[in-house]
Formats: structure tokens, sequence, C-alpha cells
């Protein structure tokens, strides 16, 4: 995460914030599942993703952020994170950027319309890529047209390339959304 703390990044004159997941064992962001398990979001989000939720409420409302370039991103559990968050807020995001993750694919139809750019290693031994694969191919059924970036022979530390990744960055700046 070392880029958004350069002078290249402040160009995009943005806030961000970085939301951590308590240490806690159990605690996550979204329900715990096994990494090779299939995703499956409840109906109500977990204790963390609401405090998630009411702070980028609170921050829209209380600074002056456009509330049609509102951008979220996560890797790894983040990823899985950033998922659930975009489904719970299908028009609140201008764009995503799940890295390392997955998400249920029932649910790709509630966001197909979102600009989402995935990001996945080849070797990652952590949260296979199938996660990834599997959620792009049901956005394009759902009629998405999300942007997906493969790094062959890149273990699960796939967040190292994407965030260094400049195209991307304007790519994602770039994204206006309905700003609901």
């Amino acid at each position: 995460l070392d880029v958004l703390a350069t002078a290249e990044f402040a160009r995009y004159g943005a806030y961000v914030a970085v939301p951590q997941c308590p240490a806690d064992e159990g605690v996550t962001w979204t329900a715990r599942l096994s990494p090779k398990a299939k995703v499956a979001q409840s109906d109500e989000p977990t204790e963390v993703m609401q405090l998630v939720i009411e702070l980028v409420d609170e921050l829209v409302e209380e600074l002056p952020i456009d509330p049609t370039r509102v951008y979220v991103a996560g890797l790894s559990m983040g990823g899985y994170g950033t998922w659930d968050l975009i489904v719970r807020r299908p028009n609140q995001f201008a764009a995503a950027a799940p890295i390392c993750s997955g998400a249920d694919l029932s649910k790709a139809s509630t966001i197909q319309h979102m600009p989402i750019w995935v990001f996945h290693g080849s070797d990652d031994d952590v949260v296979p890529a199938s996660h990834s694969r599997e959620m792009v191919a049901a956005l394009r059924k759902a009629g998405g047209t999300p942007i997906y970036t493969e790094f062959e022979g890149v273990g699960h530390n796939s967040w190292t390339r994407a965030l260094e990744n400049r195209l991307f960055w304007d790519w994602l700046f770039a994204q206006r959304g309905a700003g609901q």
C-alpha cells in the first residue's frame, strides 16, 4: 500500500480510508469460509462490515467528497469485503477493485452495471484464482463488463503488481457513479 503515500498518487487528490478488520479470531468482513469453499453472502452484514458502511456514509457526509467518485478496493480478506460491500450498496460506488478474493456468484446480477477490475495471481495458494475467474464469468453472464487481470506465476501477493499499475489508478479515478 506504499503507493498510496507517494507524490505520484497525490495527483489524484483523493481521500483514502483504509479500515482494518480486527485481528480477533473469527472476525471477518464477510462470513468465515475455507479458501476452497464457495462464497455465500449472508443477508445481513457482519458487525465489522456494518461499521465500514457507517464509516463510508459518515466520510461522504462530513468531508467535501464528490459522491459520484467513491471507490472501493481491497486485497485478500479485504477483497472479499469489497465484493460484500458493493453487493450491499450497488449504487453507492463508482467502481470497485477486488484483489485475490472471491464472491457469491449468485449476486453477480446485482452489480453487473458497475465498473470492476479484478486482480489475482495464477499461483495463489491462499485464495484460488478460480474464485476470481468464476465471479468474472458470472458478471459477464449477467451482462457486466469487468476487467480481469491474472498475473502469471504470482502467488497471493498479487496486490503488489495491481497497485503499482498506473493504468489501474487512471482507470479507477476516471469512473463516475450515480452518487447514491
